[in-house]
Order: structure tokens, then C-alpha cells, then sequence
């Protein structure tokens, strides 16, 4: 009898047993497998296979090390330069997808290896969510890792050379900046807005780089400058032996008429070039400033603001209330704007406001537009810090792709980013060719003194300080603009900016005599400064 009692007892302390035994063996079949997809191999020793594991383990081990001795040994700007290699990122998105699946595989491997037998389909479920949600801390970066290096191969074939060019020059491609001790390269925001008979790049700036140091001289160029000599040697120049003029609308014989004009007119020099009329622009602002433009870089200003997008806007000084809506009309006022950017400093603006922040002419002159595109380069310069890089990246590239056209060949991608990371380390300082700086000379942009302006580059490059004839006064000025709401000889500091409605404000108080702390008109200045 009292064996009987005994009996039920002992098989619950059995069938506790069992099942603690299989609770056991289930503990540690999810932490193994949870191991073996953070780490290949230990899911697979643990398994019993210890020569494969071993194997995993050793080979994952050595490139650990190679990847860690590559951080170490490689500088931080050559590898950033790897990021316009686009063998590099083929060779690079492959490996890390590669890597991204065979984890997955051994990870999958390993817990098919520790499953035990018999598990109900709950716990063999749960064992599934363990694989995948461990491997996905390691799988998901090696994936977005692999699709950013495809992306970014994609991106330099889109936006480099894709076609002949008359004027960029021959390097060396291991050392392009030997024999360069300045890169200048011509920026142009393409403006074929409506209205207009196709493009016409309204922005004009060269930045001028120093190869070795990275310091960099953006030079504003007036879209109104006239009369422009093409350099000595080019065919352009036999075909305008007295500049860039004509009879007709002096509208037509401006800088920014050159992109569309010239090829128009001399089709031949120009056969087979990529882009005929970015081509004849880098002539024309050679001959203008006396420098040798090597690349140009074309940034389509009705795309602009899905970059401004993607960087999640940018923060500007807004100097008045600028319109927007609207556009300016053959004489010389406005039609009524939708709505205004409000005055008011560090402003946060979307993409559609920030391309009407620098495109708006309503109210204003072509300075004091080129100042706040100016403003505008350098917000997106402050606002592309790695980590909204990296967060946007996908957004960036896919709009930089669609907007950003250049000459620059793909193969000297490397070199240029590793020059650009140089140059985010200097001041960047900014010249504006404008009233002030013709009038320094005695001239005005309508009837410059070419010679003179050469002569002044070649000094504010070299760092050479300005010496203006004593009691040097600016001649009227004689500029002949597109109508916008304005004379384009109001200055740009402090004097009176014409309304829409054609009422003037009052001019500015005159400076407080024995005032040095502004700088000499035909100096730059930090480019921080103008915004």
C-alpha cells in the first residue's frame, strides 16, 4: 500500500526531470543559436562541428584584423578618396554583400545544427525569431553598408564627364596636383525656367583651390558682365577677335548668354563635346578673370531644392522680406507675390524657399541676389555634417544624380574628394565682382578694364593686398541688367533696395568717419562673413 502512495510521486519527480532537462536543452539550444548569428563559428562548435567552426571563426578573426589595420594605417583622407573610386565601390558593395549572405547562411546553418529534436512548433518558431533578429544588429549594416558603395559608384558615373570637352586638361591621374598649385573650378546653377528659351546658367562662381593647403577663393561672377575677351589661341577668340559683343539686344552679349549663344552660333568648334555650352562658359570666364578654369560643375537650380530636402533645409540670415510667386516684368516692376520669407536671422528654410531665397530678383539687384546664393552654398556647406550624410545619403545621392552634371572625369574623382576634405578644414573666403569692385578700378561690368581685372586676381590669389590710387572715386554706374524691380547701381551695403511697387527707401546713413573695419572693395572676404 504504501508503495502504491510512493509510485504517482516518483513519476512527477520523473516527468520534472525530463521537462527541466528540455527546458535546459532548449536554454541553451536559443542562447547558442542567438551566439552563433552575432558570432560564426561558436553556434557551430557548440554543435559539435568544432573543425568547421574553428574554421569560420579563424577566417572571420583575420578580417577583423584586416579591416581594423586598414582604419589604422590608412590616413582618413585617402579613405574618404575611396569614395569616388568606382572600381573600389564595386569591389567594396560586392564584398559586403557577399559577407551579408554568408552570414545570414551560417547563422542559419548553426541553428539548424543546435535545434533539438521534437521541438512543438511554437518553440521552433521562436528559435527562427532568435536567428533573425540576431543576425539583423550584423546582416542589416553589411547590407545598407553594400547598397550606399553601389549608390555612390552610381553617383560618380552619373555626374562625372560623358562626353568630349575642348577645354579640360591632360594630368596624371596618380598625382593630378603635381604640376597645379591652384585647381579653379567654374560652379553653374542652370536656370530653363519658364519663360525662357532654354538654359541660361545665371550663377556664376569659381572656386578658386589651393592643392596644397586647401584654401579656397570663391569669385562671383556678374551674369551682366559684357564686352568678354575669349583667351588668346581658342577658336573663340578668332571668332570674337573684339569679345563677347555685337549689335542687337545687349541682353544677348552677357555672360549668361554665352552658354546658349555661342554653341548656337559656331556649332563646329564644338562637335562632339558633352556639354557645347559649359564648354564656351569656362572660355569666357578664362578670358575674364585670366585664370585657366580646368572643370566646370553644373547644378540644375529647378532640382535644387530636393537636395535642400534631403539635408532636412538649411539656415540662412534672411536680410528683408523676400517674395516668392512672383517675377519681374519687362518694365521694371513686379507681378504680385504669393508670399514672403520673412525677415529675421537663422531662418530655417525647406527647399522651395531656400532655391526662392536665391533665385528671387523681385526687390533687389543681381548683387545682392549673388550675395544670397552665396549664403546659400555655404548653409549647404554648415548643414552636410557626416551624420545627416549618412542618415540622407540615399536622398542626397539620388538628387545630386538628377541635378549635377560636370566634366570632370570619373577617374579623378579619388583625388578630388581628397582635396575637398582639405578644404572643409580652411577658411573659405568669397569675392563679388560687383559695383564696388569695378568702381575700386574705375570701370563698370558693362565697360570693364580686362587687363586691370587680371592683374587684381592674379594679386588677391597670390594674397597680395590692394593699393588703390589715392582719392580714386567710382564712376557712375553704366551696368545693363534684366529688368527686376530695381537699378542695378544700388550698392550693396546699406543702399536703398527699390520696391515692387517702385517706391524707394531711404539711403543709408554715411559711415562713421575713422571706420577701418570694413573691408576694401575689391578684397575678399570670409565667405561666413557675407551671410
Amino acid at each position: 500500500m504504501q508503495r502504491a502512495r510512493r509510485a504517482p510521486g516518483a513519476r512527477r519527480a520523473r516527468l520534472q526531470t525530463r521537462r527541466d532537462e528540455r527546458n535546459q536543452r532548449y536554454g541553451r539550444f536559443i542562447g547558442f543559436t542567438a551566439l552563433g548569428s552575432l558570432i560564426p563559428g561558436t553556434g557551430l562548435i557548440a554543435a559539435g562541428r568544432r573543425r568547421l567552426g574553428t574554421t569560420v571563426l579563424v577566417i572571420l578573426a583575420a578580417l577583423a584584423i584586416l579591416a581594423l589595420a586598414v582604419v589604422v594605417l590608412i590616413p582618413p583622407t585617402e579613405l574618404a578618396s575611396y569614395g569616388g573610386d568606382r572600381q573600389m565601390m564595386l569591389i567594396v558593395g560586392t564584398a559586403l554583400a557577399a559577407g551579408a549572405a554568408a552570414w545570414l547562411l551560417i547563422a542559419v546553418g548553426s541553428h539548424r545544427s543546435l535545434e533539438p529534436d521534437g521541438l512543438p512548433p511554437g518553440k521552433r518558431l521562436a528559435g527562427a525569431l532568435v536567428v533573425i533578429l540576431s543576425a539583423s544588429v550584423v546582416v542589416a549594416p553589411l547590407a545598407v553598408g553594400s547598397r550606399y558603395a553601389f549608390t555612390q559608384r552610381d553617383l560618380v558615373g552619373n555626374i562625372s564627364s560623358s562626353g568630349g570637352s575642348n577645354t579640360t586638361p591632360d594630368v596624371d591621374v596618380s598625382d593630378p596636383w603635381a604640376d597645379k598649385p591652384r585647381l579653379n573650378v567654374l560652379f553653374l546653377g542652370g536656370d530653363a525656367g519658364e519663360g525662357r528659351t532654354g538654359l541660361r546658367p545665371d550663377t556664376q562662381i569659381v572656386a578658386s583651390i589651393d592643392t596644397e593647403t586647401g584654401a579656397t577663393t570663391m569669385i562671383s561672377l556678374p551674369r551682366n558682365l559684357s564686352q568678354i575677351p575669349f583667351p588668346d589661341g581658342t577658336p573663340l577668340a578668332e571668332a570674337y577677335p573684339n569679345g563677347f559683343t555685337g549689335s542687337g539686344d545687349p541682353l544677348e552679349w552677357m555672360l549668361n548668354a554665352v552658354y546658349a549663344n555661342v554653341p548656337r552660333d559656331h556649332p563646329d568648334v564644338f562637335e562632339g563635346v558633352g556639354d557645347p555650352g559649359a564648354d564656351a562658359t569656362k572660355w569666357a570666364v578664362e578670358g575674364a578673370l585670366g585664370l585657366d578654369i580646368d572643370y566646370f560643375i553644373m547644378v540644375d537650380l529647378a532640382g535644387f531644392e530636393a537636395v535642400v530636402d534631403a539635408l532636412g533645409g538649411i539656415t540662412v540670415n534672411v536680410p528683408r522680406d523676400i517674395p516668392w510667386g512672383n517675377k519681374s516684368l519687362p518694365d521694371g516692376t513686379c507681378t504680385q507675390a504669393n508670399g514672403y520669407i520673412e525677415q529675421g536671422d537663422n531662418r530655417l528654410l525647406d527647399g522651395f524657399h531656400a532655391l526662392w531665397f536665391a533665385r528671387s530678383r523681385c526687390g533687389s539687384d543681381d548683387y545682392e541676389r549673388m550675395e544670397r546664393q552665396r549664403c546659400v552654398m555655404n548653409a549647404i556647406v554648415d548643414k552636410a555634417d557626416p551624420a545627416t550624410l549618412l542618415s540622407q545619403y540615399q536622398s542626397l545621392a539620388s538628387a545630386a544624380g538628377d541635378i549635377i552634371t560636370s566634366d570632370v572625369p570619373a577617374d579623378l574623382f579619388p583625388a578630388l574628394i581628397e582635396l575637398m576634405v582639405k578644404v572643409r578644414t580652411q577658411p573659405l573666403e568669397s569675392l563679388t565682382l560687383d559695383n564696388e569692385f569695378f568702381g575700386s578700378m574705375g570701370t563698370t561690368s558693362s565697360d570693364p578694364d580686362y587687363d586691370q581685372l587680371h592683374a587684381r586676381i592674379q594679386e588677391i590669389l597670390a594674397g597680395t593686398p590692394a593699393t588703390p590710387d589715392a582719392g580714386e572715386t567710382t564712376p557712375p554706374d553704366e551696368d545693363t541688367t534684366e529688368a527686376t524691380g530695381q537699378n542695378a547701381s544700388s550698392e550693396r551695403s546699406g543702399a536703398a533696395v527699390q520696391q515692387a511697387s517702385g517706391e524707394a527707401e531711404e539711403p543709408a546713413d554715411e559711415p562713421t568717419e575713422g571706420t577701418t573695419d570694413e573691408p576694401a572693395a575689391d578684397e575678399p572676404v570670409d565667405a561666413g562673413a557675407v551671410c
